[in-house]
């Protein structure tokens, strides 16, 4: 392929979520995947790292 000519591939992506754990009901956790059919939509988390994040 010569230089600026497009290109095509495919990637498949897994996603795979778990179930809220009693510590992070405990604290009030949010999901931040949903799934729409196929698709997986990713939400913005509420927290800042610059504030402290507790993983």
């Amino acid at each position: 392929m010569g230089e600026g000519e497009p290109t095509e591939s495919n990637v498949r992506v897994a996603v795979r979520v778990r179930p809220m754990n009693r510590r992070e009901k405990d604290l009030n956790t949010k999901c931040v995947v949903e799934m729409e059919g196929n698709q997986a939509v990713l939400l913005p988390a509420n927290s800042s790292l610059g504030k402290g994040d507790i993983r």
